[in-house]
């Protein structure tokens, strides 16, 4: 084998594929460009699904008409000159890279302050003036012509489409100051204001009604928007997550913000959610990843705290699900989404208690409050209730257990067994004191005073799966929730009208009653005003 050194072109294509991974990749790059360029008007085309063309203009400072061939030579820029700038980049680009790997794998034409160059396969085709335009305009055309293997992974056009238009719409919901706007084939696609109210830039990425449903983020260091419990995806789609407004991916802010829906979403569900942190820039490192999509923290604990923090006092603003009575008028059922609806916000507890009319459909508790009617699911607001109380217990709080008539042996498989003593603690904290019997048993001496003897011995192999089997951030939450959801009263029980207060009463005290701990609605409420409206009565 003999070592020789690369020739230009396949050095150029080699680099090329770090940055231009899709069509979307042009896009993000010439947008973090026309952003580090100062631009408040940043306009994307996309056609044939971003093979056919990608333009971006915008009304940044510009290109110097002298340095306009230079911009496109690898390792060619304006944002770092010395090995210490690398330690603290306030930039959203840096490395020098992008110009000349998109013209390596397309031809691309740009127009700047009265100049114009055009390029194709990287090499300069033509250069001359050209009129002037505020700004930056550069136009991508026939990407990956010259590397046709390349084409063979791209997706479908509706896929790359997608990916591109995601791009624009996480830069517009970070930067509200911005007026952006995207066509896709001709149509338009997207269009902000660029006013600086993140709500409208959400309206214009999102629809109003998601908007309308998301909560302000504000903390030293931490801007943005999150969604209200009464509205969630099915992946984590909708989540941006930035660090000084650059989108990146990170697992820790990730958690951090999952942590904080953690009893307040059903499994498998995730908030919509838009957050920008602003950290220092040597505290940060944004250059551990090809295409700058990963960060390093020097102090990942305390990002994630702050997260964690900010989004949790954010959620304590969250309102209880409503329904809409023009479905129902309509002769529809409501859906989930026609259920997650503006409505008023949650009582202060104990600022108004529900008063109990009674118990409907083997499970539902139907009380009249100020603003009107309020359906209960009775086992997801007890599992609320109950979930708080062995929370706080397993925190330190005060351990209430009841012994039992007879004690019970539960034979546990030696994972669980193991469990009995490393967790020997938070059994004890939730009330329960067991004893090793024998190999592969043990026995149960006394309980919590509110689950049911007849349910202790599964109760108690739930939650010892729970502490054996999370994650540590996760162990208190979920062993609490198992524990709550055992002891709960069940879906179809009966409940007398003394059960049904106390019940009612617990649950406008206890702290994020909206949702059970896995996520589902407690209660739904049937305005007044709804109903006056339905009854088409005036007063």
């Amino acid at each position: 084998m003999t070592i020789r050194r690369l020739s230009p072109e396949v050095a150029d294509a080699i680099a090329a594929g770090e940055v231009v991974e899709r069509p979307a990749s042009v896009v993000k790059e010439l947008v973090e460009n026309a952003l580090d360029a100062g631009a408040r008007r940043v306009a994307v085309e996309v056609r044939g699904a971003g093979r056919g063309l990608v333009r971006v203009a915008d009304d940044g400072a510009g290109i110097p008409p002298d340095q306009l061939s230079l911009a496109f030579l690898r390792h060619a820029t304006s944002k770092v000159e010395r090995l210490e700038d690398l330690a603290a980049i306030a930039t959203l680009g840096f490395r020098g890279e992008a110009l000349a790997s998109i013209a390596a794998v397309a031809e691309v034409d740009c127009r700047s302050q009265g100049a114009r160059i055009r390029l194709r396969a990287g090499a300069v085709a033509d250069e001359g003036s050209a009129p002037p335009t505020p700004g930056t305009v550069i136009e991508v055309r026939d990407l990956f012509a010259n590397t046709p293997a390349r084409l063979k992974f791209l997706k479908s056009d509706a896929t790359e489409n997608a990916a591109a238009a995601q791009v624009v719409r996480s830069y517009a919901a970070l930067r509200p100051d911005v007026r952006f706007e995207l066509v896709v084939d001709g149509r338009r696609a997207l269009a902000t204001g660029g006013d600086g109210d993140r709500r409208a830039a959400l309206a214009a990425v999102l629809g109003a009604q998601v908007a309308e449903a998301m909560l302000p983020v504000e903390a030293d260091g931490l801007r943005g928007m999150v969604s209200e419990p009464r509205l969630s995806r099915g992946s984590r789609e909708a989540i941006v997550l930035a660090v000084n407004s650059r989108p990146v991916a990170s697992h820790r802010l990730q958690h951090a913000l999952e942590q904080a829906y953690l009893g307040r979403l059903e499994r498998g569900r995730y908030p919509v959610a838009v957050l920008d942190l602003a950290v220092p820039p040597g505290e940060v490192d944004v250059n551990v990843h090809p295409a700058k999509r990963e960060v390093r923290f020097k102090d990942e604990g305390a990002m994630y705290g702050l997260v964690q923090k900010a989004v949790l006092a954010a959620l304590g603003g969250s309102r209880v699900f409503a329904m809409p009575l023009q479905a129902v008028a309509a002769g529809t059922a409501p859906r989930v989404s026609d259920i997650a609806l503006p409505i008023e916000p949650a009582p202060t507890p104990p600022a108004t208690v529900l008063r109990p009319l009674g118990q409907v459909l083997d499970g539902y508790l139907v009380a009249e409050g100020p603003d009107g009617i309020v359906l209960v699911d009775q086992h997801a607001a007890h599992e609320r209730v109950l979930y708080n109380r062995f929370l706080a217990r397993l925190r330190g709080g005060p351990a209430p257990s009841q012994a039992l008539l007879l004690p019970q042996v539960v034979e546990l498989e030696p994972s669980l067994t193991a469990a009995t003593t490393e967790h020997a603690e938070r059994l004890a904290a939730v009330g329960f004191e067991v004893e090793g019997f024998g190999p592969g048993a043990v026995q149960v001496r006394a309980a919590p005073v509110e689950t049911p003897p007849e349910r202790v011995a599964e109760a108690l192999v739930d939650l010892l799966s729970s502490l054996a089997g999370a994650r540590p951030d996760d162990r208190l939450e979920q062993a609490a929730a198992s524990i709550a959801c055992h002891s709960a009263v069940r879906f179809g029980d009966p409940m007398d009208l003394t059960e049904q207060r106390r019940l009612l009463e617990e649950l406008e005290r206890a702290e994020d009653s909206i949702t059970c701990p896995h996520g589902r609605p407690t209660r739904l409420a049937l305005s007044a005003q709804e109903l006056r409206r339905h009854f088409r009565r005036n007063y």
